[in-house]
């Protein structure tokens, strides 16, 4: 491995984070973190996505709420009970003063858009740690688009009716750390 070099350092250092502090993210963090977005790489350069950066603490519990009731809906208390083991029974963002959740186009049919969401979701990722936050990648929040919630949480982060929930990051002031977890070397196919 190399002595040192940034881009690695940041890929082996981020965890996924599920406890932040209130502290809010300032102006040059938000568009450092925007830009990052607007970076990532796409098939065919088509940019499905939308980005939509939510700090507005309300409209993230609104997300939070919808999400849950569906899973309480649904059943899913193995779900709800995991949430509470990490300390976070009533919040998937786990206290996030931001929650970046990207969107993507369903008209648009070439492409990978739920893989350049996946990028796009790494891209921010790794910004939030270069600038020192903690960040968590979150499929939970699809719930919050399910059934009767949809339109409702849709109109909320003005995502067009044409797009649909792809993926969405917690991005905050850590409030604690973690170690890596146990990587699986058996998982590494080299072909020479």
């Amino acid at each position: 491995m190399p002595d040192s070099n940034p881009a690695l350092d940041f890929i082996f250092s981020r965890r996924s984070i599920r406890k932040f502090t209130a502290e809010p993210l300032s102006a040059e963090q938000l568009d450092l973190l925007q830009q990052a977005a607007l970076a990532a790489p796409s098939a065919m350069n088509r940019q499905p996505w939308r980005f939509h950066f939510i700090t507005r603490p309300s409209v993230i519990a609104a997300i939070d709420e919808a999400a849950l009731t569906k899973y309480r809906e649904d059943g899913e208390q193995a779900l709800l009970d995991r949430l509470a083991s990490r300390g976070s029974p009533n919040s998937l963002f786990y206290g996030a003063p931001l929650v970046v959740i990207i969107s993507i186009d369903q008209t648009e049919r070439s492409g990978y858009p739920w893989i350049d969401a996946g990028i796009a979701a790494e891209n921010i990722a790794l910004a939030a740690q270069a600038l020192g936050l903690g960040s968590c990648i979150i499929g939970l929040t699809q719930a919050a688009f399910a059934g009767s919630s949809r339109d409702i949480i849709g109109r909320m982060i003005e995502m067009p009716d044409t797009h649909d929930f792809a993926i969405s990051i917690a991005i905050g002031h850590p409030a604690m750390g973690k170690d890596p977890h146990e990587a699986l070397p058996g998982r590494l196919v080299t072909i020479k």
